[in-house]
């Protein structure tokens, strides 16, 4: 069964760097993965047109079926899909939305 971070490892190449909408253009810088058992964490550190954030983006059972051993890649591409449109929820959500506001935290 893969590791917290082996799963870190195994969405990073999917979610760090430049990730883009068509709106806003968002760059990750890092990938944190903390597991709860059937549910896990993925935080997000990010430069965005209004600063440093870390978000965090919480994952379901379905999803941690990521953490069984040698995930398929369509199972790891979907799970980085689903981050992604979450990522970017948060982002256009984040000024209007109390529960989008608290999964966002300004570093800078």
């Amino acid at each position: 069964m893969p590791s917290a971070a082996d799963v870190r490892d195994i969405l990073a190449p999917h979610l760090v760097g430049r990730l883009e909408d068509g709106l806003v253009l968002l760059d990750v810088v890092g990938l944190d993965v903390i597991d709860h058992g059937r549910r896990f964490t993925v935080a997000m550190e990010l430069f965005a047109p209004d600063g440093h954030w870390r978000v965090h983006l919480e994952c379901d059972s379905t999803e941690h079926r990521i953490f069984d051993s040698n995930p398929e890649e369509e199972l790891v591409q979907a799970v980085a899909i689903s981050l992604r449109i979450r990522l970017f929820e948060w982002w256009h959500t984040k000024d209007s939305e109390r529960k989008s506001a608290r999964m966002g935290e300004r570093l800078t």
